[in-house]
């Protein structure tokens, strides 16, 4: 009985892992580990050596899916299957020239899960058998006499010696006919065969054809051979059917991997439009209501307040102050999901312009508040202008939230160097939090402090996250308790 087949899972949202991890083991599969990060996976890769890698695009960590698939086809032979819920054009261009062995699109069946790994299984088995026949036949061929032909147009003469001659059922080394030879060639091969055996020249050429042979039916043959100066031919014979049979399943498998990637290509793109038209939904069909309800209580607030009592009024306060915050969220949700959909424009950026722009608003937003800004001069960076002036944007909103509690809000903007790479930064004096806090501050929705203490829709650093994702680039912040935060972005190369 063979073992189960191990599969490494890299995929950075723990209850996805998590699921994932299930569904394999109840089919059967043995789950080798499973990472977050591009380092991570290296290492348990090195260390498990699974049969197969389940591999997020978007993951942790300096490295994403795709290129730790680079690093796992230059450093080991392990099939990769991509996981992605969204991607572009350009992810998905880079992601195949990594040759993966299968493509998935979440939410996934299970028997898309269980297809596509035996795909892919069975693809690389073909692949390494592939690999492993031909380091046995170089071997071959250096360590045993291959069969001889000599041949010759003029004569009308054939002789073939060794294993093909039995093949051929010709007697050994003694001469025939070449038409008696020619004849088991296949018809389709012929011509190419007689044009390289007929021709006037000098050197030497490799040749594969086909022959018909009794019982045994169709195999291949490979000649290399040199012409002579008497008009002769001479070289050797090899039956390579085996080798050309793997080739041919290589290329039937690798077609089928072709055609799947494209279908699921045209449903990523199928889905993105559905998402698209889910958007212009929730734009035209939800707004409208809560804009409703929102101007409605203001209204009865305006018209009809001294009748009211203390407790009615605060209810319509309450009932307005939700319906201006669901608004906001809904907005902020259609600008998270344009993010994927949107074209970069990567240009020359000025991000201390940017910043200095946008201070002003922070003024205006609280002008009672005392407040320094310190924005580095000469900032600049190749990046699209308007999604990363939302990065600064949504960063400094949240540097001047948080700090609304202290006597003199102080906030900085500037660059450093990080491993090697332009990092750009924003800190604050604000009430920081605890550094076991600082990835989940990215997870959508994910809130430390109450609406009553800091209002927000909670999707700020997601928006963040996704647009410096798209850069290349990684997001992440150093923070201690009550005593201000920092907010870490690169953008790529």
């Amino acid at each position: 009985m063979n073992d189960p087949a191990k599969i490494l899972i890299v995929e950075d949202e723990s209850i996805v892992a998590f699921n994932l991890q299930q569904r394999l083991e109840l089919m059967g599969y043995e789950v080798a580990g499973v990472a977050d990060t591009g380092a991570e996976s290296l290492a348990l890769v090195a260390e498990h050596k699974p049969d197969l890698v389940l591999m997020d695009i978007h993951i942790k960590g300096e490295m994403d899916g795709i290129e730790v698939a680079s690093r796992l086809g230059q450093n080991a032979s392990v099939p990769v299957v991509y996981l992605t819920a969204y991607s572009e054009d350009t992810t998905l261009e880079r992601a195949r020239r990594t040759r993966p062995y299968g493509y998935l699109i979440k939410p996934f069946s299970e028997r898309e899960l269980h297809a596509t790994i035996q795909m892919a299984l069975e693809r690389h088995q073909v692949q390494e058998a592939l690999s492993a026949s031909q380091r046995l036949l170089q071997q071959a061929l250096k360590a045993a006499t291959m069969g001889t032909v000599q041949l010759s147009v003029q004569a009308d003469q054939l002789r073939v010696s060794g294993p093909p001659a039995a093949l051929l059922n010709l007697p050994n080394g003694e001469p025939v006919s070449l038409a008696h030879g020619l004849a088991m060639v296949n018809e389709n091969d012929l011509p190419g065969l007689l044009m390289q055996v007929r021709a006037d020249r000098s050197g030497s050429f490799s040749h594969e054809f086909r022959v018909q042979v009794g019982e045994s039916g169709q195999r291949w043959l490979k000649m290399d051979a040199s012409y002579l100066e008497d008009g002769r031919i001479s070289g050797v014979l090899q039956d390579v059917t085996e080798r050309k049979q793997m080739e041919l399943r290589q290329l039937r498998l690798n077609e089928e991997l072709e055609a799947r990637v494209q279908e699921r290509t045209l449903e990523l793109r199928q889905s993105l439009k559905e998402l698209e038209a889910f958007n212009h939904t929730v734009a035209h069909d939800l707004r409208s209501p809560i804009r409703a309800i929102s101007g409605l209580s203001q209204i009865l607030i305006e018209e009809h307040g001294p009748a009211l009592p203390d407790d009615a009024k605060l209810t319509l306060q309450r009932m307005g102050a939700s319906a201006t915050r669901m608004g906001m969220l809904i907005d902020a949700l259609l600008n998270m999901t344009k993010l994927s959909r949107q074209a970069l424009q990567l240009v020359p950026v000025d991000l201390s312009q940017i910043a200095s722009e946008l201070v002003p608003l922070l003024r205006e937003s609280d002008p009672l508040r005392q407040a320094e800004f310190h924005i580095e001069p000469g900032l600049t960076a190749q990046a699209d202008p308007v999604l990363i002036r939302s990065v600064l944007d949504n960063l400094l909103r949240n540097a001047w939230k948080f700090s609304a509690r202290r006597p003199l809000t102080r906030i900085t903007v500037g660059r450093c160097e990080h491993n090697g790479k332009l990092a750009f930064f924003v800190q604050d004096n604000g009430c920081g939090f605890g550094q076991e806090h600082a990835q989940r501050l990215f997870n959508p929705f994910f809130r430390l402090h109450s609406e009553r203490e800091f209002s927000g829709t909670g999707l700020g650093l997601s928006i963040v996250e996704r647009i410096v994702n798209r850069h290349g680039g990684q997001v992440w912040a150093d923070a201690v308790p009550d005593q201000g935060a920092t907010f870490y972005f690169t953008l790529g190369a």
